[in-house]
C-alpha cells in the first residue's frame, strides 16, 4: 500500500469547508468529453444529459438546505457555480460532501438513462475525480467570476475546457 502515489490536495489545509461564504466551483466531465451539450451562437444549447444536471443542480440546494446556488452555468464539457453556504444550528456537510453527492446522483442517474439508451456510455467514470473550488473573499472577487459565468459561452473556443 505504501508504494501506492498519494495525490496532493487541492484544498487549503487550515480553512473549514462547512463555515459560511460563497465558492465558485468548477466540475469537469472525465477526459473533457462533450456530454452535456453544444455551443452554437455563443449559447449553450443543453441536450438531455445536460437538463438532467441542470435539475440535480437545483435538488443540490434542495438536499442540503443550508446552501443557495447562484450563476450557474452548463458548458459542454464542465459546469461552473456559485455555492453559498449559510451555517445553520443543523449538521452542515462540507463542500466535499455536497460535491460527492452531486456526482454520484447525477452518474446514477445517466447509467440509468444509457441502459434506456438515452445518453451515449462512458468509460469508467462520469466525472473527473476532483472538482476545483475557489473560496470567495470579497465583492469584487464575486462580481468578476459572476460575469466570468455569465460570458462563458460567448469564449467557448478560448476557454481552457474547450473540447472540439
Amino acid at each position: 500500500m505504501k508504494n501506492l502515489k498519494k495525490r496532493k490536495s487541492i484544498r487549503l489545509s487550515t480553512y473549514d469547508y462547512h463555515r459560511n461564504g460563497s465558492y465558485f466551483i468548477t466540475i469537469c466531465i472525465q477526459n473533457r468529453e462533450n456530454r452535456l451539450g453544444q455551443i452554437k451562437n455563443q449559447t449553450i444549447l443543453l441536450n438531455n444529459a445536460g437538463l438532467m444536471v441542470q435539475q440535480w443542480i437545483i435538488n443540490l440546494s434542495e438536499h442540503f438546505p443550508n446552501i443557495t446556488i447562484q450563476h450557474k452555468i452548463i458548458m459542454p464539457n464542465h459546469l461552473h457555480f456559485i455555492l453559498d453556504i449559510t451555517y445553520s444550528d443543523q449538521h452542515t456537510a462540507s463542500i466535499s460532501q455536497m460535491m460527492q453527492w452531486f456526482k454520484t446522483m447525477t452518474t446514477n442517474q445517466y447509467i440509468r438513462g444509457v441502459k434506456d439508451n438515452i445518453y451515449p456510455s462512458f468509460y469508467k467514470r462520469l466525472w473527473q475525480r476532483n472538482y476545483y473550488e475557489h473560496i470567495i473573499r470579497n465583492e469584487n472577487s464575486f462580481s468578476q467570476i459572476a460575469q466570468y459565468i455569465q460570458n462563458n459561452p460567448k469564449s467557448w473556443k478560448e476557454d481552457i475546457l474547450f473540447n472540439p
